[in-house]
């Protein structure tokens, strides 16, 4: 069944769709092709030729654009801290994804976090690929989005931030509506992005509410695909 949702939400959505699609093709278009080089072996009655060596593979390579993205590293999730953190968030993630699409859950091969505050995950939507996925949640003149990915970007200087088994290479940056932080978990790449309609918002104007925001996104969830990666059977 389609959610139904705004005209600025579902734009939204389809630029993820969109994004997603974009770095499929890169990957496709960056990939290495063989061919093999006809070089002459055998004179015009077929007799081998002596001294003539045989044809090698020629390997054509892709341009150095393509190939950083195509060489982009992935990380290692550590399964096994994630599911420490699955046990230790003792069945509230499963309580606040409650309203997520199962099917979407059970396809993503990362573990999921979720911010410890049932109103905002109560209308949550969740979009995967797999080993990325996206949700996100409308508020009272804004929303929030929250993803997670294994693949690796570089990222400026880390803010530190004081909570018991934070997060890592945290950093906050301020967005054309908002604010927006990302950091690393059990070897993830997450973000939290606040949006605001309003300039004047004050859970915009500085990084103290999105900060917030991360200090509770603990509560992890796995789906199936990701408790077969755990070693927690499907």
């Amino acid at each position: 069944m389609i959610e139904r949702g705004s005209v600025g939400d579902s734009m939204r959505h389809e630029k993820w769709l969109v994004t997603a699609g974009a770095v499929a093709a890169t990957l496709v278009a960056g990939a290495a092709w063989i061919t093999t080089s006809k070089a002459q072996t055998r004179d015009a009655a077929g007799r081998p030729i002596p001294g003539a060596a045989a044809p090698a593979p020629t390997v054509t390579r892709p341009t150095a654009g393509i190939a950083a993205l195509v060489a982009r590293p992935r990380s290692r999730v550590d399964w096994q801290g994630a599911v420490g953190g699955l046990r230790q968030s003792g069945g509230v993630g499963d309580t606040l994804g409650a309203n997520l699409n199962r099917d979407q859950v059970d396809i993503t091969a990362v573990p999921i976090l979720l911010p410890r505050d049932p109103k905002l995950t109560a209308g949550a939507r969740i979009y995967s690929f797999g080993d990325y996925y996206t949700i996100t949640a409308d508020t009272v003149g804004g929303g929030v989005s929250l993803s997670g990915t294994t693949t690796t970007v570089p990222m400026p200087a880390s803010k530190p931030l004081k909570i018991e088994s934070g997060p890592e290479m945290l950093t906050v940056q301020r967005t054309v509506d908002g604010q927006l932080a990302s950091f690393v978990r059990y070897g993830v790449l997450y973000t939290v992005e606040v949006r605001c309609d309003a300039p004047s918002d004050p859970r915009c104007l500085d990084d103290n509410y999105v900060l917030g925001l991360v200090g509770k996104t603990t509560a992890v969830v796995l789906g199936k695909a990701a408790r077969a990666e755990a070693g927690l059977g499907g």
